[in-house]
């Protein structure tokens, strides 16, 4: 049986970005939304509480900055980038499975449904299990 592998998966943007831990399993052992100031030192908590060896970086907003200096500040970290396309509406949808809506709001459709806070690590949690499902159709 393979060894269980786990990943930080970043959502990128320009302010925050959604940051998750994910096991081969599938499960969410973090996950949070982060200012970019803060990336290195969560990555660093995260880093001494899990075995790591892999960063998941969405190919979004600001991506290309985030991951310069990830590579610069986590050397020992393999960073992958992994395709965004469609994560926002995927995400929340993930969203209202984990806090479904009450009352009226129940009657809208998805499409016209905001969550009231930021959801971003949702999106990270999602670029997660589509690396890890990308892995074992291999």
């Amino acid at each position: 049986m393979p060894e269980e592998e786990i990943i930080i998966a970043i959502d990128p943007g320009t302010k925050k970005c959604g940051y998750a831990v994910v096991d081969s399993n599938l499960n969410v052992s973090q996950r949070e939304v982060i200012s970019i100031e803060k990336i290195a030192k969560t990555i660093e908590d995260s880093s001494n509480i899990y075995k790591i060896d892999k960063i998941i970086l969405g190919n979004g907003t600001n991506y290309k900055s985030i991951e310069g200096s990830l590579k610069n500040q986590f050397p020992e970290l393999r960073i992958i980038l992994i395709e965004e396309e469609f994560s926002t509406l995927e995400a929340r949808e993930k969203y209202f499975k984990a806090h479904p809506p009450r009352g009226i709001l129940k009657l809208f459709p998805l499409s016209l449904r905001v969550p009231p806070c930021h959801y971003d690590d949702f999106v990270a949690v999602l670029l997660a299990e589509k690396y890890f499902k990308n892995k074992i159709s291999r």
